[in-house]
């Protein structure tokens, strides 16, 4: 590899003999990790013209730093900077206590990164297990749109998203969930988090709006709500039976709602589903309060049992935002989902669109709406869910049989994550937390039952994301699980 568009100037060094202030350009190049280790230099006669020197100057800078152990001359190829360095450079300290402090102010703290050093296995989510993904399909899918639609695809494009595949996923909505839409009140989005995002600068905006959350519940969902608009959060509880529609009944009795963001097809975290009797009660109150419904539907593809259609497929004032994800069914690396939204409200949330992603990746959704058109995206489904069966399964059963005294679980019930209560010490949310700090530390990340309280209060329970994994992988799990158990009183 060589360093040819290095930047460099003389601005900035001490004055001296001219070789020197070359040399002390390239020195401070390499310090700040500009170019690294290994790395060729440009040639000398390409360093000198960029310097404005001559070769000879140039010459004897190099020399001068192979000298000094910065860069070492291979004949007929060049100067590299050095393998081994005289000193540590910026680049490398700057992660380290020397690093350089900010010259401005945060606003608020930023939670930093989690760090993946000595993690095994994220049980954190449920994903896709991108091994099972339809690779060579795909990759024929793109070069069929590259080959027939290159310039146009390339080009400017839609912004709710290219027409093929909102046709597309407008006849596919219709099949599998019962839900009648128009391709023109659909948009192709990246991510759940893009769709909050949108309804949240569409509905709230810098002005604030009061907003009912489910509780336990999504917390990446809730930071959205936050930040893309002034909301107020207010819990509303969910039991066995999903949204407890008495308690938003009661809130709204004292605040008005202008936003209602749900999960009633599989509640995040729990799974459970929202009963017949309360989505039609939901739906009446929505209409008589004139709130609007941000449904989040990522997990659908992967429901237990025969799932209900969504609440949207309902909905006749226009009251519900539905949201449905692709990337579940192919891979996180594979950025795609949609929004169905009442008519009137399609060209303004094109608009929200515009402004956060511009225009999508038009040779994506191309690609993807020729596997659905074709069958593909159809027996992939199949295959994935009879792999998520199978994984399931794995997992319940080396549950019951390694930690039956410790969790519980209700059996068909979710998607793509299984929610694990406490029972018997393990009750305790503080013993549980324990336990769930203890499996971090040997390299299964899982999240505290607080996690997913608005309030942060402590519960003893877990969400375990199983979709990304294979059966013995999560045999493993359960049984390195079983190995970490806190120990009698604490």
């Amino acid at each position: 590899m060589r360093a040819n568009d290095l930047l460099i100037t003389l601005e900035g060094q001490p004055p001296g003999p001219l070789y020197l202030q070359v040399a002390g350009a390239l020195v401070q190049a390499i310090r700040e990790g500009r170019t690294t280790q290994g790395v060729a230099l440009p040639s000398v006669r390409e360093l000198a013209e960029r310097l404005g020197v001559h070769l000879n100057t140039t010459l004897a800078a190099l020399r001068e730093l192979e000298a000094q152990g910065w860069v070492e001359a291979r004949p007929r190829v060049g100067f590299f900077v050095c393998d081994k360095l005289p000193e540590r450079t910026h680049a490398a300290t700057a992660s380290g206590d020397n690093a350089q402090a900010m010259g401005f102010d945060l606003p608020s703290p930023l939670r930093p990164l989690t760090d993946a050093k000595g993690l095994l296995m994220d049980l954190s989510d449920g994903v896709a297990d991108a091994r099972l993904a339809p690779v060579d399909a795909l990759a024929r899918a793109y070069q069929r749109a590259l080959r027939l639609k290159g310039p146009q695809l390339l080009g400017s494009g839609e912004f709710k998203g290219i027409f093929r595949l909102r046709e597309a996923l407008a006849s596919l909505l219709s099949q599998q969930r019962a839900f009648r839409v128009d391709p023109g009140q659909l948009l192709v989005i990246r991510s759940t988090s893009m769709a909050v995002t949108m309804v949240a600068q569409a509905l709230i905006g810098s002005e604030g709006a009061d907003v009912g959350v489910e509780d336990p519940g999504n917390p990446v969902v809730w930071d959205t709500l936050r930040h893309a608009g002034a909301a107020r959060l207010h819990a509303l509880p969910v039991d066995e039976h999903g949204l407890c529609v008495d308690a938003l009944e009661a809130l709204l009795a004292t605040t008005p709602l202008r936003l209602l963001v749900l999960t009633p097809q599989c509640h995040y975290p729990t799974g459970v589903r929202l009963s017949p009797n309360r989505r039609k009660s939901l739906l009446q109150l929505a209409q008589q309060h004139r709130i609007a419904i941000l449904e989040l539907d990522p997990e659908h593809d992967f429901l237990q049992g025969v799932p209900h259609p969504p609440l949207a497929a309902q909905d006749t004032t226009g009251q519900v935002i539905y949201v449905g994800s692709l990337s579940r069914a192919f891979g996180p690396g594979l950025r795609l989902g949609f929004m169905a939204v009442p008519a009137a409200l399609a060209n303004g949330l094109a608009k929200a669109r515009q402004r956060l992603d511009w225009q999508g990746e038009p040779v994506l959704e191309w690609a993807i709406s020729e596997l659905i058109l074709d069958g593909e995206f159809e027996r992939h489904l199949r295959r994935m869910r009879r792999a998520v069966m199978d994984r399931r399964d794995a997992l319940e059963d080396a549950v019951t049989h390694t930690l039956a005294d410790q969790v519980r679980f209700a059996s068909g019930r979710g998607a793509m994550g299984l929610w694990l209560e406490g029972v018997g010490e393990m009750a305790d949310s503080h013993r549980f937390d324990m336990w769930v700090r203890i499996c971090n530390g040997h390299g299964l990340k899982l999240r505290k039952g607080s996690h997913f309280t608005l309030d942060t209060r402590g519960l003893a329970a877990t969400r375990v994301g199983y979709t990304g994994y294979q059966p013995e992988e999560l045999q493993r799990a359960v049984a390195l699980m079983l190995g970490v158990t806190p120990p009698n009183g604490n």
